[in-house]
């Protein structure tokens, strides 16, 4: 383990008071901007602190060490950390709250503990490397960004300044959702997530006095099907743009109906590359998301394992016949090599699920984790209870959760992180959960909740769009689209990148789940 952030942050306390171990993300972010290289032992540090936050107000020096052991062991029971994380843990919080600091240069904790040696040269790091050098570099690398697309606003000026054509003065706004048959409980649910959206933008006014008029349709679960209906509704009426809470297939076929009739087209939350890609270099024209695609989710699986649970041997569990999970394995692979890390194993569920034997090779192949790269479906569930069984103890890791896999896992699934989307126990996202509760009187359930939201920021980042576009149709809105730079929507920020049309670096949710229950931690996103 790396000493330096106890370092780093008896030096920030001197500078925000001590007030600053109560905001732990705080003090994870300033650590992380002095020495971005020990982001594990920060990620340690800054998950401890908010473990000890829940219980109670921040201890002195004094009671911390009377209470030391409960604390660490709240570390491994709370937190999934292991026996030595949790004593690392445990030491740097004890020496973060030493009052004395003359008593620490003296030896007392530097012999205990082995903390401080370095003082003297973190001092001159510290003075030496500005604050603000990575926002420099980030502010030149924007500048440059921005520069490429108001180059690109200059030529189109002329093409898309005469295309401010709205219908009786309102948006008309296409919202696709399965809204009948199996799916109809998803589709409804997320319609009323734009709906309240909408109701929201018209009540502070609309977009420069238009309102947004939310036109719902319900589309097949057949992509061809689908895209006939579709078709049918763009020749019949004018519309500003389109977003689709369908399925994958379903977007991916709407994809090219966009491009034909240059008609945006916006996925809340398609994961498949074909969505926004015509081709592995091409994007389509119109069509973007407001989710994450699978790529960049077995990129998160692998950043986190590696940087921030400490682990770098993985088992990798996913299935061979799903397009999706296959696109998350390819990422995790190319993401966890330059990390540090490996696949010690890899298995595909397959249609026989994980057995008794699987579970034993897992074990035996000495992988720290056991990485998911699949929807946590019933055969995830099992899996995880065959690994139990087996006797394998260790952090289980996943994309996707919903209480259905806590009800069919039970306690196999404790001590698993799980990356999602948004978190209905996102404390940022209580207002939202207030206003679709006081709006429609019921609440959104677990597994629906992150598709609501982001059915509702896509509508908030169409309502933007149109705030800030030149013109109401095609190229106007397209481009438009395209240059959406640190968007502060609801669940995240949105940048949208030029090469893919789907969110450039956008934070995830990332819960625990312990003791029979699951706990909301924080946001993140890899650095």
């Amino acid at each position: 383990m790396n000493d330096k952030p106890v370092i780093v942050a008896r030096e920030l306390l001197k500078v925000y008071g001590v007030s600053l171990l109560e905001d732990p993300e705080r003090l994870g972010q300033l650590l992380e901007d002095k020495c971005g290289d020990c982001r594990h032992e920060i990620f340690l540090l800054s998950f401890a602190l908010r473990d000890i936050m829940r219980r109670g107000p921040l201890p002195d020096a004094s009671e911390f060490e009377e209470k030391r052991e409960l604390i660490i062991a709240g570390f491994c029971d709370n937190l999934g950390f292991s026996q030595p994380s949790a004593l690392w843990a445990a030491d740097a919080i004890s020496a973060i709250l030493e009052d004395d600091a003359e008593e620490q240069t003296n030896g007392k904790i530097e012999a205990r503990r082995g903390f401080l040696d370095d003082l003297d040269d973190v001092d001159d790091e510290i003075a030496k490397r500005p604050r603000t050098a990575h926002l420099r570099k980030k502010a030149f690398r924007n500048g440059f960004l921005l520069l490429g697309i108001m180059a690109l606003f200059v030529g189109l000026f002329v093409r898309i300044t005469d295309t401010r054509i709205v219908a009786d003065d309102e948006h008309r706004i296409l919202f696709l959702a399965h809204l009948s048959g199996a799916d109809a409980a998803f589709g409804h649910v997320r319609l009323k997530g734009a709906q309240l959206a909408a109701d929201q933008v018209n009540a502070s006014g609309g977009v420069k006095g238009m309102m947004l008029r939310i036109n719902a349709h319900d589309v097949p679960q057949n992509p061809s099907e689908a895209s006939d209906v579709v078709e049918a509704i763009l020749r019949e009426r004018r519309i500003t743009a389109m977003i689709s809470a369908c399925g994958d297939r379903v977007n991916e076929s709407l994809a090219d109906l966009a491009d034909r009739y240059e008609m945006p087209l916006i996925s809340t939350e398609s994961g498949l590359l074909g969505v926004t890609m015509a081709s592995g270099e091409r994007p389509w024209l119109y069509s973007f998301r407001t989710s994450f695609d699978d790529s960049y989710r077995g990129m998160i699986l692998a950043y986190f394992l590696t940087q921030g649970l400490g682990r770098n041997r993985a088992a990798l569990v996913f299935r061979a016949e799903d397009e999706r999970s296959v696109e998350v394995r390819r990422a995790f692979a190319a993401e966890i090599a330059p990390r540090g890390g490996e696949i010690a194993y890899e298995f595909s569920l397959g249609t026989h699920g994980l057995r008794n034997r699987d579970a034993d090779e897992i074990i035996l192949s000495r992988a720290d984790a056991v990485v998911f790269a699949c929807e946590p479906d019933l055969g995830v569930a099992r899996a995880a209870q065959a690994l139990r069984g087996a006797g394998y103890d260790g952090p289980i890791l996943g994309a996707g959760y919903d209480e259905l896999l806590r009800s069919e896992a039970g306690g196999a699934i404790d001590n698993s992180w799980w990356i999602l989307q948004a978190s209905p126990d996102d404390p940022q996202l209580m207002s939202f959960r207030s206003s679709y509760r006081d709006k429609y009187n019921e609440q959104i359930l677990w597994g629906d909740f992150a598709g609501t939201v982001l059915a509702y920021d896509s509508i908030m980042w169409v309502a933007d769009v149109l705030f800030r576009s030149p013109g109401f149709q095609g190229e106007a809105l397209r481009h438009s689209l395209l240059s959406t730079r640190n968007l502060a929507l609801t669940h995240a920020t949105l940048t949208i990148d030029p090469r893919t049309h789907a969110p450039w670096n956008k934070a995830v949710a990332l819960i625990y789940c312990s003791g029979g229950g699951e706990r909301f931690q924080k946001r993140f996103r890899p650095k």
